[in-house]
């Protein structure tokens, strides 16, 4: 792969990254989940086609530019999602908790059943 093409996969990422984030924000989690589809596809081609050619200072900091974009963006997603995932886990704690208690509710009520 090419040092351009190396570039743009990760400038790619980056765009895709500023979606998800805007998704995120607007708590449209169904575009989240397709982004985040799309950007392990775009990372996974990133891993397997290397770069064969060694990056000069200017591309280095560029690539770096994009990382920090990248990393910045996946920070700011965690902080939404992040307590939002808190709250659907005490959710479903709370709906298995009670449907135990029901269950063991039921079978005093009715033995042998």
């Amino acid at each position: 792969m090419s040092t351009q093409h190396t570039l743009s996969l990760y400038a790619a990422v980056a765009d895709i990254t500023d979606q998800m984030l805007a998704a995120a924000q607007q708590h449209d989690w169904e575009k989240l989940a397709t982004l985040e589809a799309e950007c392990a596809a775009r990372i996974k081609r990133a891993d397997e086609d290397t770069c064969a050619e060694p990056l000069r200072e200017p591309e280095q900091k560029l690539k770096f530019s994009h990382l920090k974009r990248i990393l910045d963006a996946d920070r700011q997603i965690r902080n939404i999602i992040d307590p939002w995932m808190v709250r659907l886990s005490d959710i479903l704690t709370n709906n298995t908790a009670n449907r135990q208690m029901f269950d063991t509710y039921k079978q005093l009520i009715r033995p042998g059943r």
